[in-house]
């Protein structure tokens, strides 16, 4: 890793950014210690160049935009006041890091920000000494930041360590429970609650009604504010007319905000304080950091702060998109040639949420649930039409299956729309409350499979293998947008849990075969696309195009192979496997999951337990191994090696010695 402190770091020079122009503060900062050289009054000068950048770069790579423009002064104040080189600072989720990259020698970079073999969009150990954690899920920082404070507690100076989390993430329960022990332990540390009353959507729930409440008191905020300058300004006694009224104003704040919660956990709460008043965060820090035990500052912040649609759409901004890549006439490996795929229809999402609304009306007993992701889950049109049954939990996934569990007994049909990736977070609940109790809750798992410039934090690519060991649960996944229809009706007639997994991206525009002409759906059933010998794909729910592919290539070199559409990975079609396990050579699975414990792996185990021998099974699927972050899904694919190509590849390989050429 190259020193960041050296002359050879990446960034280029002032004169070669011309993002910046000669003799920006922005370009002189190729390290913290770059920006503690600076005089404390250059300080909003430098925000806001760090603002102007972050606008043009990061629109046009696409990434999280708004949350890194409101943590510019709360970032650029913590390295001015910490030293992180040996300091710690943890950023919850850690996609508001992008100011934190900036002041770490990681400008130059910029413009491969979520790009290919570019920046990370979130802190990576890999990139930088300062990040000591790779995450993307909220609500972990200050279990961390406790972690590393409990560590360095017999060294003789210890490091101090600072947790940043927004108000969204502070509702989670891993944070709760985080300063339920840290305010018992003793350590200490700092915890900066970076409250814009948002996560992407607006926050809910009763703590965010509560630091509402200590918003709303900006007067006494502001007259803080005030107060401090005017004694600053009197010679020799300001400082100790001061901290006699520093007294006055904790009366005055716990009058107007009753009963403060923080403080009845041991945590020391200072705030709220203007969190784009730069020098006096400043000033803040250096008192704060001299305080023993758990320090909780409330900073005020504005997210997508600078951004014209910021006031009136903070949602719109949470993220940009990227410009759209140059498209690619053919894809070629060696001697293998596929073409490009079929034009798309519409999102998986958007069918989704389109259907769900259909048979709200119909069914009054369906309740949609969403863990602080309504428009991410397509959620936003259900809330508006069906607001008394539309439950955004926030941050709290474990909570939120519980709930549906609670729903379910009680004779409603609950439908859990959580990101995969996030549903990791409820695997308990969906044990105990769910798959035990056989209630028939709905998972409806978006971004199921690789999702680009995210990268392995939000990959969803384990779900089969947590789910497919509980007992009662049935799990598919549709290949296009009539059998996530079909799925999801026949899920809401279940009498026990139903998981459908869909990814992030858009479903066929021209599907196989008509709507009105598909066999009756139910668990358990393959459908055969096309027929053929010596090998046969298996394929599930988003591969079935790519392996539709291979096929088409195959064909025009003269070799017929099978196609099915698995659709159900628990239970099985098994009558179909053991027909083609006499029919074919070799049967060939795909899946974009891992391949430990996948649809491949449910294959191997339904054919081992089949008594006459067959087909060899060969798994296409994910390897052993996080997949990083691409420009675009396809190249995760290509990556991950389960791309029409590499079916096709994997296809020949299994067919030589009787491959030929026509």
């Amino acid at each position: 890793m190259p020193d960041p402190h050296s002359s050879s770091a990446s960034s280029p020079s002032p004169r070669s950014d011309p993002a910046l122009g000669a003799g920006g503060l922005l370009a002189r900062i190729e390290s913290p210690r770059d920006l503690k050289a600076l005089d404390r009054s250059l300080l909003p000068a430098l925000c806001e160049e760090i603002r102007a950048f972050l606008l043009d770069s990061v629109q046009r790579t696409g990434g999280h935009l708004g949350s890194n423009l409101g943590v510019v002064e709360l970032t650029v104040a913590l390295h001015y006041v910490f030293d992180f080189r040996r300091d710690r600072v943890v950023f919850d989720v850690s996609h508001q890091g992008y100011v934190h990259k900036l002041l770490t020698g990681r400008r130059g970079r910029f413009g491969t920000l979520r790009q290919s073999d570019g920046l990370c969009g979130f802190t990576h150990p890999g990139e930088s000494e300062y990040d000591l954690f790779h995450t993307g899920h909220a609500g972990t920082s200050i279990s961390l930041g406790l972690g590393l404070a409990a560590a360095g507690r017999h060294e003789g100076n210890p490091p101090h360590v600072v947790s940043l989390i927004g108000d969204a993430s502070l509702g989670a329960g891993c944070a709760f429970e985080a300063l339920n022990h840290a305010g018992a332990s003793g350590e200490r540390m700092l915890v900066v609650l970076n409250d814009n009353e948002w996560s992407i959507s607006k926050s809910v729930g009763a703590l965010a009604r509560y630091l509402t409440r200590i918003r709303s008191a900006r007067v006494v905020q502001r007259a803080q504010q005030e107060i401090h300058g005017l004694l600053q300004s009197i010679p020799l006694i300001g400082d100790k007319v001061e901290h006699v009224l520093d007294q006055v104003r904790e009366v005055l704040r716990h009058t107007i905000v009753q009963g403060h919660v923080f403080e009845e956990l041991g945590v020391t709460y200072v705030g709220p304080v203007n969190g784009h008043d730069v020098t006096y965060l400043v000033e803040n820090f250096e008192r704060v950091r001299a305080l023993d035990g758990v320090v909780l500052m409330h900073a005020l912040t504005e997210k997508g702060k600078g951004h014209p649609n910021a006031p009136n759409h903070p949602e719109r901004v949470h993220a940009a998109k990227p410009a759209k890549p140059a498209k690619k006439a053919t894809r070629e490996t060696s001697k293998i040639e596929v073409r490009e795929s079929p034009p798309a229809g519409p999102a998986f999402t958007t069918v989704f949420a389109d259907t769900l609304s259909r048979l709200a009306d119909r069914d009054l007993r369906l309740h949609a649930i969403t863990a602080g992701m309504p428009s991410g889950t397509g959620l936003t049109g259900f809330a508006e039409r069906f607001p008394t049954r539309f439950h955004d939990v926030g941050i709290c996934e474990q909570h939120g299956v519980a709930m549906a569990a609670g729903m379910a007994k009680a004779g409603l049909r609950p439908v859990v729309a959580i990101y995969s990736t996030f549903l990791q977070r409820g695997y308990d609940q969906v044990f105990q409350e769910v798959a035990l109790q056989n209630l028939p809750v709905t998972f409806a798992m978006d971004r199921a499979g690789l999702v680009g410039q995210d990268g392995p934090t939000h990959n969803g690519v384990f779900d089969l293998a947590y789910l497919r060991t509980l007992p009662n649960f049935v799990l598919a996944q549709p290949r296009d947008a009539t059998d996530l229809e079909r799925l999801l009706e026949l899920a809401l007639g279940a009498s026990g849990p139903f998981g459908i997994r869909y990814p992030r991206h858009n479903c066929p525009a021209d599907e196989l075969i008509p709507a009105d002409e598909r066999r009756p759906l139910t668990p358990g059933t393959a459908e055969v696309l096309r027929e053929g010998e010596g090998l046969c794909i298996w394929a599930l729910g988003s591969l079935v195009s790519e392996a539709l592919l291979a096929a088409d290539a195959l064909a025009k070199r003269g070799v017929q192979i099978g196609v099915v559409d698995a659709r159900f990975v628990k239970p099985l079609d098994e009558e179909l496997l053991a027909r083609h396990r006499r029919a074919y050579k070799t049967i060939l699975t795909v899946e974009e999951h891992q391949r430990c414990g996948g649809f491949g792996s449910a294959v191997l185990e339904a054919a081992s337990r089949m008594p006459e021998p067959g087909a060899r099974i060969r798994m296409l699927g994910i390897p052993d191994r996080f997949i990083d972050h691409k420009t675009t899904r396809e190249e995760q694919l290509r990556d991950a090696g389960i791309d029409a190509v590499a079916i096709e590849r994997a296809a020949v390989t299994a067919l030589r010695p009787n491959f030929v050429e026509s």
